[in-house]
């Protein structure tokens, strides 16, 4: 990932109360080490269940603010898997995070994406990690950039479908399939 300025990322957030926008930067967001990252990934100190995405795509930043869902900790010993890094870890170290589709229509702004992601954002660590090889394996780097390319390109479509809005004839299609079942009944 390309070196970000603090503008740009500001400015990269789709989803964002325009009476509000304001985006707190990570506290040590100089001295990112932008080679190393697919993403980057925040959460908010003075909101602990805000986080941001932003990654790059198409030569420019893309990224949304995510709300942290609550966990039930009844799951406490169930493996979860991060959609992103596509690695199990357990329930309380994956969390549901929702992103609201921008809209000023206020009947679409209820309209959101959500996805499990780790919940401290460290899917690029765990994606950079060294796999145990077996004997059939792949090259280890082969590995490596196998995971970051997916990781890449699931945060990318990610990032996109929240940013795009719903096409119309999806919101009317969901919408005849709701009412048919009000209509027939259970």
């Amino acid at each position: 990932m390309r070196p970000l300025t603090r503008e740009e990322v500001r400015d990269a957030i789709v989803n964002l109360d325009p009476a509000t926008k304001k985006v707190r930067l990570p506290a040590r967001f100089d001295d990112v080490r932008w080679h190393r990252i697919d993403y980057l990934g925040w959460r908010d100190l003075r909101a602990p269940k805000h986080a941001y995405l932003v990654t790059e795509a198409d030569g420019r930043a893309h990224g949304v603010l995510l709300r942290q869902a609550p966990n039930d900790a009844a799951h406490g010993s169930r493996a979860v898997m991060c959609d992103l890094c596509r690695f199990a870890r357990r329930f309380n170290e994956v969390s549901l995070f929702t992103a609201q589709r921008p809209s000023r229509d206020k009947r679409e702004r209820l309209d959101a994406v959500g996805l499990l992601l780790c919940t401290d954002l460290d899917c690029a660590v765990k994606v950079h990690g060294k796999p145990v090889r077996e004997a059939v394996d792949r090259p280890v780097d082969e590995i490596i950039a196998s995971r970051r390319e997916g990781l890449l390109s699931r945060t990318i479509a990610f990032v996109r479908s929240v940013a795009e809005p719903r096409r119309a004839a999806e919101r009317s299609a969901s919408g005849a399939a709701r009412r048919r079942r009000r209509y027939e009944g259970p």
